[in-house]
């Protein structure tokens, strides 16, 4: 019997010491977007060292599909990311993944050569030719959308859409090779500061407060250190309720860091001639089309898992409360 007490007082302790335990040393992986807005001004206004956590290492990917893809290869602690292919990972890859945080609704829309589109009708043109990210990024879920709330016919429109990464939708619209472009922010404001271009349509003027980017865990380390958790929310919330307060500011601090990381899409994107310097206005720009906010529903997650379940995107739906871990 008292065996049985000393070894049940044991397993209690274990478990207090496990709930106050902290990951210290932490990997993170990022878009290379505005969207990550919220990480790039916490990283630079020192938050996380504020909360005694140490960035261990930082990798920027060209879109949420590459961080997806990334976190299962690499074993990231926590990712700033898309929701959609947030959802891809877990529904269709089977990633023990928890979303913890909301970072931004809103992000994404359709830049297009003003002279020859003025419609979101004229995308189902016969000639017209639209670039979008890959299956499984948001800016393909972003076109099913447009199809389904424009009225598009889905035969004729889709036949217009040609695949292809951000930057190269970027050199592409220059070129003239495309019409039109779906694109994630800052990429949106910066085509649409193209001459002759235009944004057409965002995202919110179709889907109103569509989730856009969470803040994804690992459930080793949402199980292990839920202390280390609860500050990455707590840092995400204080660098969100800064921006929101001074966006002049985090403008210099998102272009300064996408500027710096361009080199590096450039690599992974095969993109070398391409210009794709962020000025600080090209960052507010970006960050005033967003709606930054921690805030995130069981319900909003839901109906873009059914969104996604019906356009293909996932093989079944999955009630949201698997993947999302609110207070």
């Amino acid at each position: 019997m008292l065996r049985k007490i000393i070894t049940a007082a044991l397993v209690f302790t274990t478990l207090l010491q496990a709930e106050g335990t902290e990951k210290k040393n932490l990997n993170f992986a990022v878009e290379y977007t505005s969207h990550a807005t919220s990480f790039y001004y916490a990283q630079a206004k020192e938050l996380f060292k504020n909360e005694n956590i140490n960035v261990n290492d930082v990798k920027v990917y060209v879109s949420g599909a590459a961080v997806a893809t990334a976190f299962v290869k690499e074993h990231f602690d926590v990712s700033y990311m898309c929701l959609v292919p947030a959802i891809i990972t877990y529904a269709n890859g089977g990633v023990p993944i928890k979303i913890v945080a909301g970072t931004h609704k809103d992000g994404y829309g359709i830049v297009v050569n003003s002279a020859k589109i003025k419609t979101l009708k004229d995308l189902e043109k016969e000639g017209i030719k639209i670039g979008v990210g890959p299956k499984g990024t948001v800016t393909s879920f972003i076109q099913e959308v447009i199809i389904e709330k424009g009225g598009l016919d889905p035969q004729k429109a889709r036949k217009n859409f040609v695949t292809m990464n951000s930057s190269k939708q970027i050199m592409a619209l220059k070129a003239g090779i495309v019409d039109a472009v779906v694109l994630p922010e800052h990429f949106v404001t910066l085509a649409g500061n193209i001459e002759g271009m235009k944004v057409l349509a965002r995202s919110q003027d179709l889907w109103k407060e569509l989730q856009g980017s969470v803040i994804v865990v690992s459930d080793k380390l949402l199980n292990e250190y839920p202390k280390s958790v609860e500050k990455i929310k707590k840092v995400n919330k204080i660098a969100i309720d800064a921006i929101n307060k001074n966006k002049e500011e985090a403008s210099v601090i998102v272009a300064k860091n996408l500027n710096v990381y361009q080199d590096r899409i450039k690599h992974q994107t095969k993109t070398s001639d391409i210009d794709l310097t962020v000025t600080p206005k090209i960052a507010k720009g970006s960050i005033e089309n967003m709606t930054l906010t921690p805030e995130i529903s069981v319900e909003d997650i839901q109906e873009v898992i059914e969104k996604m379940y019906q356009y293909g995107f996932i093989r079944k739906s999955f009630d949201a409360k698997e993947i999302l871990v609110l207070d």
